[in-house]
């Protein structure tokens, strides 16, 4: 997650909202006698298309096919042009929609193979339609088109698979998406899919073959051009400030909205920390940011000076705002509330949230919440002129787990990905920092994070120290709240995810789950190389048998992780066994080791836990002592557990009775983490002053 300098200022992702203006009545009419005659031309030539004439392969498709939509364009030129004015006089937007002339091509700014069929961008109305070289960017694009030319459900499935892929590209290169344009061809029949935080959605098929088909084309291409911009995925809160060479980003002091009336308050970004990569989920972004608006053009000779970090996501939430008493807004205010005033709290890194809530945009003249029911309406999903792609597409209740709002929260202060870490010092110190902020939540917020991974650990340097920082409550949940029904779903980020939550059990969560997590964490980072720049390739770590711990079902990574963690001797045979040496030297990783296994015996060696709760299989009590036999098999990728015993009375959990004594067990577990931090941090501060406080050292134990 590197961080990233903003595209080309000429991009029509960041042009102002305000469009050209046509010119004179004299000129409109000329324009409009030169429209008349384009129009025939343009009909004439998508005829190929309409009566499916010479096509003999997709790529000759895109070329009538974008002709038709010229075509389009053409129609909302000359009503436009038409007009005395242009511009909007009810808050839509006025626009034309034209199709890129290359096809089936790779974008350029981009290293993704994967091909575009055809894109389709805004232009100006006086711009001119009969261009042979228009050529557009992930940046410029809001849907993609792709051709196939089988005209049946297998073609719609088959033409689908593009712009599905190229979505997450959209997402990735646009900051201000809200939501991705589609359009699939198969043979002469179109659909428009939709592509959201959590589904899919195509229209019905538009057969061009029929006028009725032709026009209901027609009609799409008409609403995008008069439609708002919101409406075409773009968020109307975030603006490209051209003369400046950054972006100005609105977000609610409070947990309020940024509508009529809220106290909203403006930051400024020229980098993005991270990006949204995925066509499904939260789409989480993170901008560096300052609230001083820049006087001069920023460049890198000239960058913002950042001191905040703003989370643009579209998290899980409550249809109203105020039962949401468990979104990540409720969580920081609470931490900042109560951790500011802890002086146990005063040795920890901890977000500060500065500003942050619900936001809302202005359409159709009325401010409006921006969450999936805006962008579907509530009840939309269920009507027949609909069809759900990804099955998702039930009739919508109050108690919809997919409703989703967009939050955006101002925090600080600024921390680097965990990758960053420069030794083995540091990357611990950083690691039990993280744990220490989360016992800290726990005992004094009652906040229980549940997903402790590589995301959400950030390395906050100061004075040469890497301390680390817990970000990212999303998933968390307060524990002082009556109703908990989403403690026991499955959340977290594979391969970290806890035996007990991987396996829906009935256990109750607690932090142990979390200090799982963590043991995760530490063997998969420790494995594959904890210094930058002195990492294993994924290719080798493909090799291991700790692949497991994110392949196959969820079956396969359970038996993985059970098998693992089942005993002492599991763990250093098939797990530490394999840590990556820094330097070449064994001792370079001996403090992680100590960690990693002091880690594992608490968890799963407990003396405080009965014998049969030790491990992470369930076991057998028979009704009289009896010699059970235990059969270990051991191969490269896990163990084959098979117990020979008689009858049984009952199976013992061991999850559960460690579940009932959490309190006890994170305490020791907490010891455990402030002797390795503090070891730690006297390394590096011993680093420091062996290279004159220039660079951390190779100094680990």
């Amino acid at each position: 997650m590197g961080d990233t300098d903003e595209p080309r200022p000429d991009s029509p992702m960041q042009q102002s909202s305000t469009l050209t203006d046509p010119g004179s009545s004299t000129q409109r009419a000329e324009d409009i006698v030169d429209n008349r005659t384009l129009l025939k031309e343009k009909l004439d030539r998508a005829r190929k298309w309409i009566l499916w004439q010479s096509i003999s392969n997709e790529k000759a498709m895109y070329g009538p096919i974008g002709v038709f939509i010229e075509y389009g364009a053409l129609i909302v030129q000359e009503k436009l042009i038409s007009l005395a004015d242009s511009r909007s006089d009810n808050g839509l937007g006025r626009r034309l929609v034209l199709p890129s002339t290359k096809f089936d091509y790779n974008f350029s700014d981009t290293d993704d193979t994967m091909r575009i069929g055809m894109g389709l961008a805004r232009a100006n109305i006086s711009d001119p339609i009969d261009d042979n070289c228009r050529r557009f960017s992930y940046y410029e694009v809001f849907a993609v088109l792709e051709a196939k030319r089988k005209g049946d459900d297998n073609g719609f499935k088959d033409a689908l698979k593009r712009p599905y892929m190229n979505a997450r590209e959209m997402y990735q290169q646009q900051h201000n998406l809200r939501f991705a344009w589609g359009v699939t061809v198969s043979g002469r029949l179109v659909r428009v899919c939709h592509f959201g935080h959590d589904r899919a959605i195509s229209s019905c098929q538009m057969d061009v073959s029929t006028p009725k088909g032709r026009r209901s084309f027609i009609e799409v291409l008409v609403n995008w051009s008069f439609c708002e911009e919101s409406q075409l995925g773009r968020d109307p809160t975030m603006e490209y400030l051209h003369d400046l060479r950054c972006w100005q980003i609105a977000c609610p002091r409070e947990k309020g909205c940024t509508g009529e009336g809220a106290d909203v308050k403006y930051y400024y970004f020229s980098t993005v920390r991270c990006h949204a990569e995925r066509v499904f989920g939260r789409h989480t972004r993170c901008f560096l940011a300052t609230d001083i608006m820049p006087t001069a053009v920023v460049s890198t000779t000239n960058p913002l000076i950042t001191t905040v970090v703003i989370k643009y996501s579209w998290a899980l939430s409550k249809r109203n705002a105020s039962d949401d008493v468990c979104d990540e807004v409720s969580s920081l205010n609470k931490i900042k509330e109560r951790l500011s005033a802890q002086a146990a709290a005063k040795d920890i890194i901890f977000p500060k949230i500065e500003a942050g809530g619900r936001v809302s945009f202005q359409r159709n003249g009325e401010w409006v919440e921006d969450t999936t029911d805006t962008m579907y309406g509530k009840d939309k999903l269920a009507e027949n002129n609909a069809d759900t792609v990804n099955g998702l597409g039930e009739a919508r209740s109050d108690d919809d787990p997919l409703f989703r709002a967009h939050r955006r929260i101002v925090m600080s202060p600024i921390g680097e990905s965990l990758c960053s870490t420069k030794s083995v010092a540091e990357f611990v110190t950083v690691i039990c920092d993280a744990m220490r902020c989360h016992s800290a939540f726990v005992d004094h917020c009652n906040i229980l994070h549940r997903d402790i991974s590589d995301n959400n650990i950030l390395v906050v340097r100061s004075e040469g120290i890497a301390r680390g920082m817990l970000i990212d409550f999303d998933c968390a949940v307060d524990l002082e709240q009556k109703e908990r029904d989403d403690l026991n779903k499955v959340t977290g980020t594979l391969p970290y995810v806890s035996i007990n939550n991987l396996s829906e059990s009935d256990v109750e969560r607690t932090s142990l789950d979390d200090w799982e997590s963590m043991l995760c964490l530490i063997c998969w980072f420790t494995t594959l190389g904890t210094v930058s720049g002195k990492r294993r390739e994924y290719e080798e770590l493909a090799k291991l048998p700790i692949r497991r711990w994110r392949q196959g079902s969820t079956n396969d990574m359970i038996m993985a992780k059970e098998s693992a963690f089942y005993c002492h001797e599991s763990f250093r045979d098939f797990i530490v066994r394999y840590f990556k040496l820094e330097g070449g030297k064994p001792d370079k990783n001996e403090l992680l080791k100590r960690l990693a296994i002091s880690i594992h015996k608490c968890l799963f060696q407990n003396c405080r836990l009965t014998p049969d709760c030790h491990g992470t299989f369930e076991k057998r009590k028979h009704v009289e002592p009896e010699r059970r036999e235990l059969s270990i098999k051991k191969e490269l990728d896990a163990y084959e557990l098979c117990y020979i015993s008689s009858k049984r009375l009952s199976r013992v959990n061991p999850f559960k009775e460690r579940a009932e004594k959490w309190k006890e067990i994170s305490k020791q577990l907490l010891a455990f983490a402030n002797a390795f931090w503090e070891k730690a941090m006297d390394l590096q501060k011993k680093a420091n002053e062996a290279n004159g406080d220039t660079a951390i050292g190779n100094i680990y134990q």
